[in-house]
């Protein structure tokens, strides 16, 4: 497959996932993007802010939330712009490697859990630089090695029983990009690349509110998975739903997500 037919493939379904996504993932994306923004090393308030790889609009609402002047959504993905966009900040569909803005164009930029999706996220920190201002910040944050919960393997097999394979672009996205970004030193490699001083860290964000269901139901409105949930009858889903519960079992570990913040004011 050719780099552009993978960004297509991943591009498409990330678009045919919005409402799930939503529904499941977004109540845990709100959070973390919450807490990417919250860590900005220069003021959010009264400024202007681009949020790359938009999705349903995570990091936008918390940009808003700061104090966010004027935000801008960014994502490859048409149908994640699309979920609710009558309420959301205005927004393109755009390459994260190719933002069509001019440069120095917003005071803070944040591509929450995006560019992990990237073969070379330096090169996706690097045009998150070119359109900030001096003066103002790049914030990216990426999920960690060590983030793991056994509802995802709970999960997958549930759905590998039902009929589901990984499509193509997942496992090329977890086994080329997603590493990239996955520990402190490749967070600060990628960061040099984009001649970036970043702060690189690694920050655990909790969710011990997230009972079984909700757990499930975050893996099963995940990108690589919605598509051939979405083309379940509904018995059929609550069948899934029903035996990744009882893979999972009868109790498991809250869950804590592991994720590594870059965060660089640019100069």
């Amino acid at each position: 497959m050719t780099q552009e037919g993978h960004q297509a493939s991943v591009a498409s379904a990330y678009s045919a996932t919005a409402g799930a996504w939503q529904r499941g993932p977004g109540r845990i994306y709100d959070r973390m993007a919450a807490v990417v923004v919250e860590r900005s090393p220069v003021t959010v308030t009264g400024g202007s802010a681009l949020d790359v790889g938009a999705g349903t609009g995570a990091a936008s609402r918390a940009l808003l939330r700061a104090g966010a002047a004027q935000v801008v959504a960014v994502d490859a993905a048409a149908g994640m712009l699309a979920h609710d966009a009558a309420r959301r900040p205005p927004a393109a569909v755009a390459d994260a490697l190719a933002l069509p803005f001019a440069d120095a164009s917003f005071d803070v930029t944040v591509a929450a859990f995006s560019l992990n999706h990237l073969p070379d996220p330096g090169a996706g920190l690097a045009e998150a630089a070119r359109v900030t201002r001096s003066g103002g910040a790049v914030l990216a944050s990426a999920y960690a090695a060590d983030d793991f919960h056994p509802v995802k393997g709970a999960v997958e097999s549930a759905l590998a029983a039902a009929g589901w394979s990984p499509a193509a672009w997942y496992d090329k996205v977890r086994t080329a990009a997603v590493p990239k970004l996955a520990t402190l030193e490749a967070g600060r490699r990628a960061a040099s690349l984009a001649g970036l001083d970043a702060d690189v860290v690694a920050i655990r964000v909790p969710f011990p509110d997230l009972d079984a269901g909700g757990l499930v139901a975050w893996r099963m409105g995940m990108a690589q998975h919605a598509p051939f949930v979405a083309s379940l009858g509904v018995g059929e889903r609550a069948a899934v739903a029903a035996d990744a519960l009882a893979r999972l079992g009868g109790e498991w570990p809250t869950l804590e997500r592991s994720i590594i913040l870059v965060r660089a004011q640019v100069h």
